[in-house]
């Protein structure tokens, strides 16, 4: 194990013993004690033995044991012992023998007492023999290949003159090496080697004296020289003062001189200075006289004209906007030449205004017509004002200069653009939307009672403006409640419209949001662009502000993050809300319109316009919080649509017929469900809202059916419920709701239970002498008789039971059960259903439990006595199976 495992590692193995794992004793381990010869310390290693070869396990220094157990209590000493590490881990061992235990135990205490230790290791439980013959021990490694050489070595390492040893230095080492060589005797004769050192040493103190003695004449005559230095250099220092007293004056002069030249070396920078800040502030005051007249009586009228005043009002702003030193301010002329520009700004902010104001109204009424024939039933498109963008996107920059020298003017030509414009947008949105419900009508007017005009062209020119106004006023009021009739006949005519005039409504709706989106984007581009609307007033920096030659879409960084998008969508969102005033109430009209036709519709536009949202990528722009608000408008639409089903079922009475059979409200749900269905078919975000109507609905129906079948005089309510549950249950299956399958599971179990009432009540008991008798035989039982003396009785004697069974015949069964299933049918509403075969097989079920039970009874208290009815199951079955094919 040494040669193999420690030797190669300068690690001498000093005992070892053999352990197992406490309760495990199928695996041998040796536990040793080695010491590292390069790291001086003792490490305890886990050997483990395989079938050619030794092999380490485990190891731990011992600086990391704390505790050791020797498990020596008042019971019967064993091999067994604990070992516990600084890191709470406890190895159980098992010696092999009680000897080998104590002798590793006694090398652990003997390494815990040297010095070098760095904490003392606690000893538990160990014998006080053992710890005092521990003191004595004398500490010597295994021999290994016979070398107990080793031993003194391994005694050194733990001696106490090891710490205070000092090794010899390399220099030393060597100086010592070439002595002992100068003297080949010095190995045998110690005593002439140190006799002979002494006279060296002798000798080389002699010498050293001397050598000192003939040292001193030398140092007199080195001071000597140091005095003669001295008295030189101050000859040299009394010349050099008289030199310094006649130079004295010479330098007074040079003084003056350079002082006056710095006089005239300062004059003239400061003259130099003042010459170039002059011409620096009158390079930055300056404005032409040419850039002013361009600025007042220029062509704005034409590209060449808009250029120019484009490339004045530059210079002008940068006139304005001149970085000059405030002390420069007060000077006359500066506040003069300032007082001049900005008379001149002042005066072309209103030239500027003046003339966008007029071109504002002339556009408008130039294309108002020609944007109105553009809108047509057939396409449902709305025109695109790219023919008024272009003409006033020259005049973007003028506009751009016109915000930052002028907000006051600037805010008043933004409100003049946003009146004209949104008179246009909204007579535009108006006939849109009247053309909408014209092509849904399939041609007809739908806008008021009255008859229209022939000719289209005649109602867009005759189009009031304020018609969008009152529309929006109309349609404000849509809160007023709907009738359960209105909705009652609502759901009627819905069942009555075909599905592709459903899909009809459905494209017609995407096609209209695919009309107004592009309309609104394009005008919010333009916005943007011509009134510069993506820089903030906060940020704006005045100084660094100028104006492009050209518009550009450069304005719009490519990439900005998503904060500065919805800073910019929160800026721009006013503006396009006054421009698109008319948007939605035109569209909450428009849907209000069609929810008092068909709450359907609702629904449609729920689905259509959530997907619309959702898909919306600028989440705060103007045409997602527009669709939100019209969103929510269309939701409550259709929450009351819903609602107003939900009234009509709970308000609905008793049919007067004399059979009451399956409600009107339970038929109408399954084809409003089924409609729904095809609706949110591929609607993920608004299945929620139809699945918690579709729950309160059913549920509704539940608590109906009960109080109709409660109220309901002619027809037995347990018929009513079995029906009506029956028609649901059946209904609720075939849609296949996920979300209504504990409603169908409820149903069904009240169809059971209203099935199990009515079989009960009406099926009664056609065996009633013989159950009346066996109610009487169950009484004497409860009471303590035995059921083998029960014949012993006379009112229940053998012959009494034979005499009853006699009475009741097959015959009698039968014409009992035939006038049991003209009753069923005569309370069913509908004979040829399959509901009169579930209860006749109910009620045969019932019938066969009660003649089981008779018998069974028979068997019980009278055994022997060989006594059996007249008929058995199968003719009983015979007898059921013959009424239901007759009927």
């Amino acid at each position: 194990m040494q040669r193999d495992v420690f030797q190669h590692n300068d690690e001498r193995l000093m005992t070892l013993i053999g352990v197992t794992k406490a309760h495990k004793k199928k695996k041998i381990y040796f536990l040793t004690i080695v010491l590292n010869d390069m790291k001086r310390q003792f490490i305890i290693y886990l050997i483990k033995k395989t079938d050619q070869y030794f092999r380490k396990h485990k190891n731990w220094s011992l600086n990391d044991l704390r505790v050791v157990d020797a498990k020596c209590g008042q019971s019967a000493d064993t091999p067994e012992f604990e070992l516990h590490f600084h890191n709470k881990q406890i190895y159980k061992w098992m010696a092999t023998s009680l000897n080998d235990k104590y002798s590793f135990i006694q090398w652990l205490t003997r390494l815990s007492s040297q010095k070098s230790s760095p904490q003392r290791i606690q000893f538990l439980n160990v014998p006080k023999e053992s710890l005092m013959s521990s003191e004595s021990l004398e500490m010597k490694p295994l021999a290994v290949n016979g070398n107990n050489g080793d031993n003194s070595q391994t005694n050194d390492y733990m001696s106490d003159d090891e710490e205070s040893y000092q090794a010899l230095t390399s220099r030393e080492e060597a100086d010592l090496e070439r002595l002992m060589s100068q003297c080949e005797f010095t190995i045998h004769n110690a005593e002439a080697f140190t006799e002979q050192l002494t006279k060296e040493v002798n000798s080389m103190d002699s010498t050293n004296i001397q050598n000192i003695m003939a040292s001193e004449q030398r140092v007199l005559g080195l001071m000597q020289i140091l005095q003669n230095a001295i008295d030189e250099t101050l000859k040299l220092e009394t010349r050099i003062s008289h030199y310094e007293s006649l130079m004295k004056n010479v330098r007074d002069v040079v003084l003056q001189v350079e002082q006056k030249e710095a006089v005239v070396q300062t004059q003239n920078d400061n003259n130099t200075k003042l010459l170039m800040e002059l011409e620096f502030l009158i390079n930055q005051l300056d404005f032409p006289k040419k850039d002013e007249d361009i600025l007042l009586e220029g062509d704005l009228t034409t590209k060449m004209g808009i250029a120019l005043c484009i490339s004045s009002a530059n210079a002008l702003q940068k006139a304005l906007n001149a970085n000059i030193h405030p002390s420069l301010s007060y000077m006359t002329a500066v506040q003069e030449q300032r007082k001049l520009l900005d008379r001149t700004s002042t005066r072309f902010s209103s030239r500027l205004s003046h003339h966008l104001n007029n071109l504002f109204s002339h556009l408008t009424n130039q294309y108002s017509d020609h944007f109105l024939s553009i809108i047509s039933r057939e396409e449902l498109t709305l025109p695109s004002h790219s023919l008024i963008h272009n003409t006033l996107r020259p005049y973007s920059p003028l506009v751009k200069w016109l915000r930052t020298n002028d907000t006051e003017i600037f805010a008043h030509l933004a409100k003049n653009y946003r009146n004209f414009v949104s008179n246009q947008y909204e007579r535009e949105l108006s006939l849109f939307f009247e053309l909408s419900k014209e092509r849904l009508s399939g041609g007809r007017y739908v806008s008021g009672n009255s008859t229209p005009p022939q000719n289209p062209d005649y109602r867009r020119k005759t189009l009031p403006a304020s018609d969008g106004s009152n529309r929006r006023n109309s349609g404000s009021t849509t809160g007023t409640p709907v009738s359960s009739d209105h909705f009652e006949t609502s759901s009627t005519r819905s069942s009555e419209i075909s599905l592709s005039e459903w899909e009809e409504f459905d494209t017609c709706i995407e096609r209209m949001l695919s009309a107004v989106d592009p309309i609104c984007l394009s005008e919010q581009q333009f916005c943007i662009e011509f009134f510069d609307l993506e820089i903030t007033s906060g940020t704006q920096s005045v100084t660094n502000t100028s104006i492009c030659s050209s518009p550009s879409p450069s304005h719009q960084s490519q990439g900005s993050s998503e904060t500065a998008d919805s800073k910019k969508s929160e800026q721009i969102r006013p503006m396009m809300t006054e421009l698109f005033a008319a948007l939605e109430p035109e569209f909450i009209s428009f849907s209000t319109f069609y929810d008092k036709i068909d709450g359907l519709y609702s629904m449609y536009l729920l689905v259509r316009l959530t997907h619309h949202v959702l898909s919306a990528q600028d989440t705060a722009s103007f045409l997602t919080k527009a669709y939100g608000n019209i969103l929510i408008q269309v939701k409550r639409n259709f929450d009351r649509f819903m609602s107003s089903q939900q009234n009509a079922i709970e308000e609905s009475k008793a049919p007067k017929r004399p059979k009451c059979g399956v409600l009107p409200f339970i038929k109408r749900f399954e084809i409003f469900a089924k409609q729904a269905e095809n609706i949110f078919k591929n609607a993920v975000q608004r299945r929620t809202d139809i699945d918690r109507w579709y729950t309160v609905l059913v549920r509704s129906m539940f608590d109906a059916i009960n109080r109709i079948a409660r109220d309901h005089h002619k027809t037995p309510s347990e018929m009513i419920r079995l029906e009506n549950y029956h028609y649901l249950q059946n209904t609720l299956s075939s849609l296949k709701i996920l979300c209504l399958e504990n409603e169908r599971k409820e149903a069904r179990n009240r169809y059971t239970e209203a099935l199990k009432d009515y079989v009960k009540r009406y099926f009664g008991r056609p065996l009633e002498k013989l159950n009346i008798f066996f109610e009487g035989v169950q009484q004497k039982v409860s009471q303590g008789v035995k059921a083998e003396e029960i014949g012993y009785q006379l009112a229940f004697s053998k012959q009494e039971l034979r005499k009853i069974i006699k009475d009741c015949n097959l015959k009698e069964v039968k014409k009992g059960l035939e006038e049991m299933y003209r009753k069923v049918e005569k309370h069913a509403c509908e004979p040829d259903t399959n509901l009169i075969q579930v209860i006749w097989r109910s009620m045969q079920g019932e019938f066969i439990t009660q003649y089981k039970t008779i018998q069974e009874m028979i068997e019980r208290c009278y055994p022997d006595a060989n006594i059996t009815l007249s008929f058995t199951i199968d003719d009983v079955l015979n007898v059921f199976s013959e009424i239901a094919q007759t009927h």
